[in-house]
């Protein structure tokens, strides 16, 4: 049997299930997945959903954070509400400042952002696939507003040329960053999910390029050298040396470096 009538098949089978139980689109189990194998949402958060019409992702975010959490959804076209007091629809731009306003107004700042928005589809695929790009940087960009140090993220894309540079500016701005692709998407579907945890607020990022002066010797043999006060970890690095190193990790609290 062939890839499409799989794919029609899975499509139907989570439509369906969506219906019977009462969820306002077949992409919430979509969001289950991922969050079951990557825990981005847990009980009690603040999540924010970008481009969230019709509000199936609204719907799977608000029963994982409970009665203690809040579910914002943003989205140009109106969703209609909910009946629960802590999801809240707010119909505008995810890029305006009235906007982002207005989401912050119901949390300080957001354990989650999520997305899986998706641009009108032309049927071409290179500009299908732009605008997905363009999309999800914005819905990016937004994210880094709203999320607290340690938050995390989740974005749809369509694959293509420009989704390695969308995943590397992820991996820039969290401590780990992966593209995952959850049952419930259709097998032949371009769309992938790229997935961020623990957002950074460090002065290092993973890809730069610094120069730095090794002033301590690590317990393993590295060097150790700081950056506005950050503590980077140089592989091979000697006490009194000064190298050129590219950052290759970054968590909250150090870097890992080598000599470049």
């Amino acid at each position: 049997m062939g890839k499409k009538w799989q794919g029609d098949r899975k499509r139907e089978y989570y439509y369906k299930k969506a219906k019977s139980e009462d969820y306002r689109s077949r992409a919430s189990f979509k969001l289950k997945q991922i969050n079951k194998k990557f825990r981005l949402i847990k009980q009690g958060d603040a999540v924010c959903d970008l481009g969230a019409a019709p509000g199936g992702w609204m719907q799977m975010a608000a029963e994982i954070v409970g009665e203690a959490g809040v579910v914002v959804g943003v989205d140009l076209e109106e969703i209609e509400p909910f009946p629960e007091e802590n999801i809240i629809a707010i119909q505008g731009d995810m890029t305006l400042p009235e906007t982002i306003a207005a989401v912050k107004s119901q949390s300080v700042e957001f354990d989650a952002v999520i997305s899986d928005a998706s641009p009108d589809i032309s049927g071409a695929w290179d500009v299908d696939h732009y605008n997905s790009m363009t999309l999800s940087k914005s819905a990016l960009n937004t994210a880094l507003e709203l999320l607290r140090e340690g938050g995390n993220f989740i974005v749809k894309v369509f694959q293509g040329d420009m989704t390695k540079e969308l995943f590397t500016e992820v991996k820039r701005s969290f401590q780990f960053a992966k593209i995952a692709k959850p049952d419930a998407s259709r097998r032949q579907s371009s769309e992938v999910y790229i997935v961020g945890k623990g957002l950074l607020k460090t002065p290092v990022r993973y890809g730069d390029k610094l120069t730095v002066t090794v002033v301590e010797q690590g317990r393993d043999g590295d060097g150790v050298a700081y950056h506005e006060g950050f503590k980077i970890i140089v592989e091979e690095g000697r006490v009194g040396e000064t190298a050129a190193v590219k950052i290759k990790k970054v968590t909250h609290k150090l870097a890992f470096a080598v000599k470049v």
